[in-house]
């Protein structure tokens, strides 16, 4: 790990300290490498430790701190214990949730794109296979009557259910697709303002 990544993981995990808080704990990283060197920077890093579980201190003893220097109102307190947990156990449980959210994600939208190629597939051989019914039925009608009305027939049928497929994925492409992406961004968009917040 470099100290851009180190910094940055830092700072990730510290979003719920107060601003001026965060800015000292950064500045004191900062600094700490800066006087370390380019040379010695992998050892300073190292004797460190994990960035995640560094932040998860600094916001325990902040938490600490404010309860010493000023008593809590109950609220303040159930807020400030709440805050020690997230920090004590979000480590280990947010990447791999959010690992799971991503992959959640990229199924739902495998699996939508996977239907709608399936849909087309469907219109297009009902619409070839009803053609070709059509063309085999017009050309037998002449040798055999009865065989070629079936085929008509079934043409006829294969064209109206390939009509109504194309009706149904059409409906599906043009108003639900954007139903979809409207959704993911109204998610994606609450995600973004909780982790702000």
């Amino acid at each position: 790990m470099n100290r851009e990544e180190f910094l940055s993981i830092l700072e990730d995990n510290l979003y719920k300290l107060p601003q001026e808080e965060k800015d000292a704990a950064m500045q004191y990283y900062t600094e700490y490498l800066d006087e370390a060197g380019v040379e010695n920077e992998r050892e300073a890093i190292a004797g460190l430790g994990n960035p995640t579980q560094i932040a998860k201190q600094l916001m325990a003893d902040f938490v600490v701190k404010e309860a010493e220097v000023k008593p809590m109102r109950p609220k303040q307190s159930f807020q400030a214990f709440w805050i020690v947990i997230v920090a004590l156990f979000a480590g280990p449980i947010a990447l791999p949730l959010a690992i799971a959210i991503a992959a959640l994600g990229f199924a739902a939208v495998i699996t939508v794109l996977a239907l709608i190629f399936a849909g087309c597939v469907i219109v297009i051989s009902m619409l070839g296979s009803a053609l070709l019914c059509g063309i085999v039925g017009m050309i037998s009608i002449f040798i055999h009557p009865a065989t070629g009305a079936v085929f008509v027939g079934v043409g006829c049928v294969l064209l109206g259910i390939g009509i109504l497929a194309a009706v149904l994925m059409y409906a599906v492409i043009g108003k639900g697709i954007p139903m979809i992406v409207r959704g993911i961004s109204t998610l994606c968009s609450k995600v973004k303002r909780r982790q702000v917040a």
